[in-house]
């Protein structure tokens, strides 16, 4: 979708370059997640909501790196 139409030349190169910055984006995606899941699972982190916020926050900001990797795959390739 993002890389146009099939037939044009470049096109296996652009997909190449999206599905790495995709699997790249993973590993902060699931940080984020993980640490989303223990703000809210977690006793300890229910019980003391400045940790909570904290919590939520360093998730917050592995999002924002997950989403700015995927962002960056969608750049024309090199």
């Amino acid at each position: 979708m993002f890389c146009g139409d099939p037939l044009e030349q470049g096109y296996q190169k652009c997909v190449d370059q999206m599905a790495l910055f995709a699997g790249a984006s993973l590993i902060p995606a699931m940080l984020a997640l993980a640490l989303m899941v223990a703000a809210f699972a977690a006793p300890i982190l229910r019980s003391r909501p400045a940790l909570r916020a904290q919590t939520l926050g360093y998730s917050l900001v592995a999002w924002v790196i997950a989403g700015g990797t995927l962002l960056m795959g969608w750049l024309p390739a090199i």
